[in-house]
């Protein structure tokens, strides 16, 4: 098992029109972020990287029995946030990447499968 999965979760959600960003807007007593890491089937990563503010890596921790997560600096953009994530992933020697959106909580177990099989 050579996969890492990289969470983007740095955004600041300007758009979304609230104070909290949309990744950690709640629902019920979930924020968004939670209810996709609590429905993740760890099994196929090595490690998950979240790229998160540190501001909000406690309460993440806190909420989080996933043992597989390390963090990495969200970047001013889109893409240094991905690039930071993927910095960390070079001692894991990782063979397979994705990279998801913390503000998009409902991707399937089985198309992340599918995506790996492929």
């Amino acid at each position: 098992m050579k996969n890492a999965l990289v969470i983007l979760a740095g955004g600041k959600g300007k758009r979304f029109g609230q104070k909290t960003p949309k990744q950690f807007y709640k629902i019920g007593n979930k924020t968004i972020l939670d209810i996709f890491l609590s429905n993740l089937n760890t099994i196929n990563f090595k490690v998950i990287i979240i790229s998160i503010d540190k501001k909000y890596r406690k309460s993440l921790i806190n909420n989080s029995e996933i043992n597989k997560i390390i963090f990495s600096e969200p970047g001013k953009t889109r893409q240094q946030s991905s690039f930071n994530a993927l910095k960390k992933l070079y001692k894991y020697k990782i063979k397979n990447v994705l990279i998801h959106d913390a503000a998009r909580p409902f991707c399937s177990n089985k198309l992340i499968k599918n995506i790996l099989d492929k």
